[in-house]
């Protein structure tokens, strides 16, 4: 393969503590209506956690699932309350407990700098919301590492449909047989790539089961290893 693009997950993949920073979210968001609106915060929590449900149910594979603006929205309203004063306060403590959680995984820096002193470019293929995965990049130290973001929202479906791998690919200028997806959720990830014929390298690092796939696939137990993978087959 003459690799020219690797196509990286950004949730849990170039970063962990997604699970710890959502789960500090959302007991800031019950804080906040037990201080503002009276509403036990276990409560609230408990809201939020059901309008994403709904969500999900309602917009499968929409973007619009992961809009903290929206979990807030549906949570007050189921409620009983005016959502208009308080859902975009609650949308940026959300995001607040999730960015002070989030570490850059080890090897992440160093290893896209190495990729792009290569010519290999280095994009972004994440579901979620432009904004909110600008401001993690940014966090992470990584902005003037990356070469392309392609979220989920600018493509119009989630992964693991086609469209946002498509759109990574023209972004960066180079064929399916030119291009590697690295990423730590098998079926968005891995199968989503490979229905429009991108290799996947799975990044396994939650403990699941290998999965049962008829397509090859590479994989790894950490960052550092899938790293140290690319290196031996495609860097030299």
């Amino acid at each position: 393969m003459n690799l020219k693009a690797i196509l990286f997950d950004l949730d849990d993949t170039l970063y962990d503590g997604f699970i710890p920073g959502d789960r500090e979210g959302f007991s800031r968001c019950g804080q906040y209506a037990a201080e503002h609106l009276g509403i036990p915060a276990e409560t609230f929590s408990d809201a939020m956690l059901r309008a994403r449900q709904a969500l999900k149910a309602r917009l499968p594979r929409e973007p619009e699932i992961h809009d903290r603006v929206l979990f807030a929205q549906y949570a007050l309203e189921s409620l009983g309350q005016n959502p208009i004063p308080h859902a975009e306060a609650l949308h940026d403590l959300y995001w607040s407990g999730v960015l002070d959680r989030i570490t850059v995984r080890p090897g992440v820096p160093m290893f896209l700098d190495e990729l792009r002193a290569c010519g290999i470019a280095v994009v972004v293929c994440t579901n979620m919301l432009a904004g909110i995965q600008m401001r993690k990049i940014r966090q992470l130290g990584l902005a003037e590492r990356v070469d392309f973001l392609v979220t989920s929202e600018e493509a119009g479906r989630d992964k693991p449909d086609a469209a946002i791998f498509r759109l990574a690919l023209y972004k960066a200028g180079c064929a399916a047989s030119e291009a590697l997806m690295v990423g730590d959720n098998f079926v968005h990830d891995i199968s989503g790539a490979h229905q429009v014929g991108i290799t996947g390298l799975w990044l396994h690092v939650h403990g699941e089961p290998a999965p049962q796939a008829d397509f090859p696939f590479a994989e790894a137990s950490s960052f550092t290893e899938a790293a140290d993978l690319i290196r031996q087959r495609f860097l030299r």
